[in-house]
């Protein structure tokens, strides 16, 4: 398995800096975030991304997926023909694009949607970079991969992907084996993030994203399941819990790491 690190929750570090991070976590490379007020944005992709690769190859690290913003669900937008021609030529495998979501009538939305990727798997065939849409719980079209299967039915799963989340699937999913059965034509990457349950006084039960093996994600059913498809592919860590800059944040990804190892049965 390839280990990276999504760098969202680095913003504000320069790249010399975030590449420092993930070497002293251990990480294998990163899940660059590719949004307005990071290094690299949607509108110096073109010219930025292709640098910034060639940055972490040179520090011994890969790239080989980024992050788009949350609204990039229009393939004939200027950003999305940027950012998967800028894919292309620095070599980066897979864009994680934005998130459709359901606003009340589910046909209209599922229609809509199934159109815009109709237009990114036209993107992914003419630059070799696929598509990938990830599980997040709440009220968005695939939040689980029941609901992917409906997104992703009979596109080709060279050009449109399958972005698994254990967090989010523990919240909103089943089984992780029964998940990875329904999504695994187009499952190429998988996100790590655990999740608990907490009751606040006016707001109810709300998610907060805590580290690995310390929520309800059930890991042993992950690494069976992983097992099952021989999965040796790119796994983020989405290091989304609240945490202090810096050495915590450093800490907690060494940890992280250190825990998936041991779970998945891999040599530390």
């Amino acid at each position: 398995m390839q280990f990276v690190y999504f760098t969202k929750t680095l913003q504000g570090l320069g790249l010399a800096d975030v590449i420092r991070f993930v070497q002293q976590a251990g990480l294998q490379g990163a899940d660059l975030t590719v949004r307005p007020g990071y290094p690299v944005t949607p509108e110096n992709a073109e010219a930025e991304l292709p640098k910034a690769v060639r940055q972490f190859r040179e520090a011994g690290l890969s790239v080989p997926l980024v992050t788009a913003p949350t609204n990039l669900t229009d393939p004939h937008s200027a950003d999305a023909r940027r950012l998967f021609a800028a894919c292309g030529k620095a070599g980066v495998g897979f864009i994680k694009i934005g998130y459709f979501p359901f606003r009340g009538q589910w046909e209209s939305a599922l229609a809509e949607a199934r159109k815009a990727l109709e237009g990114f798997a036209k993107l992914a065939e003419q630059t070799g970079v696929r598509a990938c849409y990830h599980t997040h719980s709440g009220n968005y079209l695939g939040n689980n991969a029941a609901s992917l299967r409906w997104l992703l039915a009979d596109f080709d799963p060279h050009h449109i992907g399958a972005f698994l989340d254990t967090g989010h699937l523990a919240i909103n999913g089943g089984p992780f084996r029964y998940e990875l059965a329904l999504a695994r034509p187009w499952f190429c990457l998988l996100a790590i993030k655990d999740m608990l349950w907490r009751k606040e006084e006016k707001r109810g039960w709300q998610v907060e994203v805590v580290p690995a093996g310390q929520g309800i994600v059930r890991w042993n059913e992950v690494a069976a399941g992983l097992n099952d498809l021989r999965y040796n592919g790119v796994v983020s860590l989405h290091a989304e819990y609240e945490s202090a800059a810096g050495l915590e944040r450093l800490h907690l990804a060494r940890q992280e790491l250190a825990f998936l190892k041991r779970v998945f049965a891999l040599p530390e």
